[in-house]
């Protein structure tokens, strides 16, 4: 099973990562990559909005990365797989997959900025015992010395927002509108994180961690459709867990986020 239109050539690289061995709530994410590749099928290779159309872009799908269930083992395991890789697009998995994507590309460019849709901080230290929890996510990226664009947070402990207000590398947007406006400023590469939680429950129920007062597809649409021409230099979608939606609306959402990306940037 691959994602709808692929190639069999290309430097862009799409790839799961079934992994949710940290989840803190209700585990699943792990059926996310092949739950998106499936509802791809249902989609027009065209995007009408941008006019262009994904036959026209070379992109390969690696298929699953294979890990390990501890975390020390699924970053290394995922680091490791990145040497193959020039423009990752990853399917997750919980958010902790995250980390390792951004880690090897922090060790190509000198300064990465790294955009955060999301519902959750994830800046914790540490959760259930480790420091590669998905609850962890952000602090560890944060410790990179990337700089973080935060769009949408709305839940997180007292020291997480703390965090946010006074972290220099932290820039906190309530509205994804305000995003096209910030990013004409940044000058470093950039990399995109979608926590499907970031959208109301009602628009993509199939997550572990719901979280309400979400945003709709279409405000999420409409901001990426106005992004400056930035050096996008990868992107994934995370946290999408078939179990909890049959009637596969969020595996939809996620396929249609990838189309729309990568047109929108190498279309």
């Amino acid at each position: 099973m691959t994602f709808l239109g692929t190639s069999q050539f290309g430097d862009i690289s799409i790839f799961g990562i079934p992994y949710d061995s940290t989840t803190c709530f209700r585990p699943g994410a792990r059926f996310g990559p092949d739950g998106v590749r499936f509802f791809s099928e249902n989609l027009e290779t065209y995007s009408p909005v941008l006019n262009r159309d994904l036959e026209d872009v070379n992109f390969r799908d690696f298929g699953n990365v294979d890990v390990p269930a501890d975390p020390e083992g699924m970053v290394g395991a995922v680091e490791s797989f990145m040497g193959n890789v020039e423009i990752p697009i990853m399917i997750g998995g919980e958010h902790s997959v995250t980390y390792p994507v951004v880690k090897s590309l922090s060790n190509r460019y000198e300064k990465l900025t790294v955009v955060q849709f999301d519902a959750h901080a994830d800046l914790r230290e540490e959760y259930s015992g480790t420091r590669y929890s998905h609850a962890c996510v952000m602090r560890r990226v944060l410790e990179l010395g990337c700089d973080i664009i935060q769009v949408g947070i709305r839940s997180g402990t007292r020291e997480e927002f703390e965090l946010m207000k006074k972290s220099p590398q932290i820039k906190y947007l309530s509205v994804p509108e305000k995003l096209p406006e910030v990013l004409e400023t940044v000058k470093t590469p950039v990399y995109i994180t979608i926590d499907i939680d970031f959208f109301d429950p009602a628009y993509a129920p199939g997550t572990g961690t719901p979280e309400p007062c979400g945003f709709s597809p279409v405000e999420f649409f409409e901001t990426i459709y106005k992004l400056p021409p930035v050096e996008l230099v990868g992107f994934d979608v995370v946290e999408i867990s078939p179990p909890y939606d049959p009637s596969g609306i969020t595996q939809m959402l996620g396929a249609k986020i990838i189309r729309e990306l990568i047109l929108k940037f190498w279309g």
